[in-house]
This record gives structure tokens, C-alpha cells and sequence, in this order.
């Protein structure tokens, strides 16, 4: 046992984790919550996309991919593994928000037929848990996965927004939060970590904030924590955006792994919903799951949920953001 040890140090190989792998120390876990991950290189043709291949306490389940071939799949599968393998080696100075960006924005490139939430949650993030492994995958997940899609969101729009003289630019730390907080007038009001991204618009030699966005990959992520910032926002007159990928399925046994989302439709709406339709804590929100239902217009409040892909001829929130700074000038 001396000399295992002496081995796992020298390969810099956690002994804790060795042992769980061959079967040792084994944590208890509810094993209804453990998440299905794709099995490597496994997938299935379907005469409307692929079906990809998850491995669920010993059994296999698939998810329909749709819009999308085998050779497709297969090489996002390496593309993305090779994007998260350095995260695991011994003092990588690579931030893992940063190559879940990397791979995200890659995957929405290659594979601009597949639904962009189906994106997010089947292969991003099902890829993560299964390639990333020097800590707790699904912790790292939490705050990693989140920060990359404020990333996506800053460097994906730069360069459509940027030739209306727009900027937009993920708020990633506390001071930085804070710093725009105080600059539209609302520090005090609202917590510090409400709000994900900022809006620029340039007038002259100056800067000026004119919105924000509340960028939410699920809204499981309590959503309603927004609130209280985007109506002070709307109230001082900064227009307020509520951007998610409304990711959400439900695991085996009793789900079907399908990313439904969690807006419910115009007819039997959820609390989510509500926030829009019913209540306008929001300016507007941008879904970018292709199976969330769209409002029916009018709605009670005048504030609508919009489905977008990432394709430009297909995505609005471009268009609002320069209606919005427009109609901010004029003001």
C-alpha cells in the first residue's frame, strides 16, 4: 500500500479518486440523480438527426440530436474532448469557463441546425461532466458553465453590435457588477450579482450604459433573483433583456432526457413565463431553445418571450438592442 502510494504521487494521481475508480471507498449517491453521459464515439443515425448514446446506471438511453449527421456528432465529440483534456493535466493555466466557451461557440459553428439548448446541455455540458475530472465535475459546472455563456453571450454580439457603436460586456466579478450597478443609479437597490451583462452605447468621448442582460443558461437558476434588478433598471429607464437557453429535461427513470424547458406554453404558463407575460419584469426575453413556445401577442403586460437560434438571419436580439439604444438617444 506504501508503494501504491508512492506511485499514484509520482504520476500525480489523487489516491482518493484511484480508489473510487477500481471500486474503493465508493461515496453514497442517489442514484436517480446521477446524469446520463454520453457513451464515447457511440451514436445512432435517425432519418431526422442522430441518436446519441447515454450511459444511465448500467443502461443505455437516447436522445434524439436533430438536424445533425453521424459525422457530425462524432467529430464535435473530439473536437470538444480535446478543448477540456488540458483542464486536467497538472497546472493548466486554462480557466475552465474559458474552454466550455471554447466549446460551445465551436459546437454552435459546426452544427448550426441543431437546436442551440440541445447544444448547451447534451453535448457541452454532458461532455464536461464525462471528460473533466481533476475536481468535482458537476460543482465546476455551476459557476463555469454560467460564466461561459456570459462569455459566448459578450464575444459572440462584439462584432455584430460594435459597427452600431454598441459594446456589450460580460460583468464577471463582483467590482465590475458593482461598477455598473452605481453607474445606471440603482447600487443599494439591488444585490451586486444581478446582473450578467452590460449594454454600451458610444456618444461622443463618453460610454453610457443604456441596458443589461440576465443571462440564464436554466431557468432553475432563480430567475426570479433578477427581478428586483431589471425592474429597477426599467424604472430608471435602462431597458432590461432576459436571455436564456431555457434548458431543462428530466432524467431517467421517470424523464425522457428531452430539453422541453421550463416556460410552459401561453395556455398553461409557469411562474417563469409569468415574469414576462404577465407581470413585465422584463423588457424582453430571447429564448434560445427551439422547442420554448413563443408568447401569442398582445400579452398583459406588452412584454414578450421571442425563440431565436444563433443563425443572423433568425436571431432578434441583435434588432432590439439597436432599437433600444436608438430609442435611448432620442430620450
Amino acid at each position: 500500500m506504501v508503494e501504491l502510494y508512492d506511485w499514484l504521487t509520482i504520476l500525480e494521481i489523487k489516491p482518493l479518486g484511484f480508489f473510487r475508480k477500481i471500486g474503493w471507498f465508493v461515496e453514497p449517491q442517489n442514484q436517480t440523480n446521477l446524469p446520463a453521459l454520453p457513451i464515447d464515439g457511440e451514436v445512432k443515425e435517425h432519418e431526422n438527426g442522430v441518436l446519441q448514446q447515454l450511459a444511465w446506471q448500467g443502461e443505455v438511453r437516447e436522445v434524439l440530436l436533430e438536424g445533425i449527421s453521424v459525422e457530425d456528432y462524432l467529430e464535435v465529440e473530439r473536437t470538444v474532448r480535446n478543448i477540456y483534456s488540458p483542464l486536467n493535466e497538472p497546472g493548466s493555466s486554462l480557466k475552465n469557463r474559458e474552454a466550455i466557451y471554447e466549446a460551445f461557440a465551436y459546437a454552435i459553428r459546426r452544427l448550426p441546425n441543431l437546436n442551440p439548448s440541445d447544444i448547451y446541455q447534451h453535448l457541452i455540458y454532458r461532455l464536461y461532466l464525462r471528460e473533466y475530472s481533476k475536481t468535482q465535475a458537476d460543482r465546476s459546472w455551476v459557476r463555469a458553465g454560467g460564466e461561459a455563456l456570459e462569455l459566448f453571450v459578450e464575444r459572440h454580439y462584439g462584432p455584430i453590435l460594435q459597427p452600431e457603436s454598441i459594446e456589450i460586456k460580460a460583468l464577471l466579478s463582483a467590482p465590475a457588477k458593482e461598477e455598473a450597478l452605481r453607474e445606471m443609479g440603482i447600487h443599494g437597490r439591488v444585490g451586486n450579482s444581478k446582473l450578467d451583462v452590460v449594454l454600451y452605447g458610444a456618444h461622443g468621448e463618453r460610454k453610457i450604459i443604456f441596458g443589461g442582460v440576465h443571462v440564464k443558461a436554466s431557468l432553475a437558476e432563480r430567475v426570479v433573483d433578477d427581478v428586483p434588478c431589471s425592474e429597477a433598471m426599467m424604472e430608471a429607464g435602462i431597458v432590461s433583456y432576459l436571455f436564456t437557453l431555457d434548458s431543462k429535461s428530466f432524467p431517467p427513470p421517470a424523464g425522457d432526457l428531452v430539453n422541453r424547458g421550463e416556460f410552459g406554453t401561453p395556455n398553461q404558463p409557469s411562474d417563469k413565463r409569468r415574469y414576462v407575460e404577465e407581470h413585465g419584469s422584463f423588457d424582453a426575453c430571447f429564448s434560445y431553445n427551439l422547442r420554448t413556445v413563443p408568447s401569442r401577442a398582445p400579452t398583459p403586460s406588452g412584454k414578450a418571450i421571442f425563440v431565436a437560434s444563433f443563425k443572423p438571419e433568425e436571431d432578434l436580439f441583435p434588432k432590439f438592442v439597436v432599437e433600444s439604444w436608438e430609442q435611448f438617444k432620442r430620450s
